[in-house]
């Protein structure tokens, strides 16, 4: 199972919220749901013993998980120290211990396998003890004395000696259903993807002026323009760059759900032919992420643009068809809308109301 699909993913979420891991403190929360990931990664590498890269991956595996460790400690140490933890002393020495059986359980292995397994033993044992019992303790210990740890993590975070990776954010984006409406932990790059959705948005003349429909196409943007950024950056070998492929293939399909059952529902006339535009674009897409994961060298940068391509053609000509013929039944389209989210048929993030606020807000 590679760590950029869905069932990976689902495993993750799954795995998150089978405890109370989640302590309410985002950046926290951010970097234990990165263990989790190394976790799972570390299973799907010990689920082939035979793969001819297993002792190279395992020490990447172990390489990761020494960094995670280095960057976790340094932080919540801060933060304990900061608000004058009453069991910072014992805390520390706790994951003092923990460095030093990572270190040990590795290296003193004989092999690669026993090594993984030893790996695997330690952070589990992390993950499901410390963190629920140690870490849990001045979680409760915070809330208890009103101790706003909001406006400091949000001031070490902006000072830079915490960086957030963006493949961590978009981890930590994916698990949790929401983001709680915390913008602090957004990559510094956001406010530029912003700015191009919006240029994009107006040279295109893009809205539909069907909200449910214009706030899903400006997501599906949103990933466009990051994996246009991505493959400028070089990036498009990286797990963040296939992640965020599946999500706008996966995002693609529940937008073209959505928009089938409004044209459906309200009785568009031309939703056969529209629909069979959708059914070939998703097979085409398929079609080239295949090529992709294949290790076609260009196939990367073809299934970007024909994202784009299709993304801005399709809505320019097509999609505003639609909102030009139900120009009139814009309440009823809402009233239905939200009748879908009351259902769990669709969903709206925080996330993705605040960009089409962003975009749309700008643009009038």
């Amino acid at each position: 199972m590679e760590t950029s699909t869905p069932a990976y993913l689902e495993e993750l979420r799954n795995t998150w919220k089978s405890q109370p891991f989640s302590l309410g403190i985002p950046i926290i929360d951010l970097q234990h749901i990165w263990l989790v990931h190394i976790i799972i990664k570390l299973e799907v590498v010990l689920s082939d013993l035979n793969r001819p890269a297993f002792s190279k991956d395992i020490k990447v595996s172990f390489s990761e998980a020494l960094d995670y460790v280095s960057e976790h400690f340094a932080l919540e140490e801060n933060i304990l120290e900061h608000f004058n933890y009453p069991d910072l002393e014992e805390h520390v020495k706790g994951h003092r211990l923990f460095v030093e059986r990572l270190i040990e359980k590795f290296h003193g292995s004989e092999n690669s396998e026993v090594a993984a397994l030893g790996l695997l033993q330690i952070l589990k044992k992390w993950l499901f003890q410390h963190i629920l019992h140690d870490d849990r303790a001045y979680s409760d210990y915070f809330n208890q004395q009103s101790v706003n740890l909001r406006d400091y993590c949000n001031e070490l975070l902006q000072s830079g000696q915490f960086p957030i990776s963006k493949a961590q954010f978009l981890l930590y984006q994916n698990i949790q259903s929401s983001l709680d409406e915390d913008t602090s932990l957004r990559p510094t790059e956001t406010k530029d993807v912003v700015h191009d959705i919006r240029n994009i948005w107006k040279t295109y003349n893009l809205v539909t002026h069907i909200p449910i429909i214009d706030l899903q196409h400006i997501w599906l943007l949103k990933m466009v323009v990051e994996l246009d950024r991505a493959l400028k950056s070089g990036e498009q070998e990286s797990e963040v760059f296939q992640r965020t492929v599946n999500m706008a293939i996966e995002y693609t399909q529940v937008h073209f759900t959505l928009e089938e059952k409004i044209m459906r529902y309200f009785r568009f006339v031309d939703v056969v032919s529209h629909m069979s535009q959708h059914k070939r674009f998703v097979e085409f897409v398929k079609l080239r992420y295949e090529e992709f994961k294949n290790g076609d060298s260009s196939a990367a940068q073809h299934l970007v643009q024909d994202l784009k391509n299709w993304l801005l053609s399709h809505i320019a000509f097509e999609d505003k068809k639609i909102g030009f013929s139900f120009q009139n039944r814009i309440r009823e389209i809402l009233e239905f809308t939200k009748k879908l989210h009351a259902r769990g048929e669709t969903e709206i993030t925080p996330d993705q109301q605040a960009l089409y606020k962003a975009v749309i807000q700008e643009e009038s």
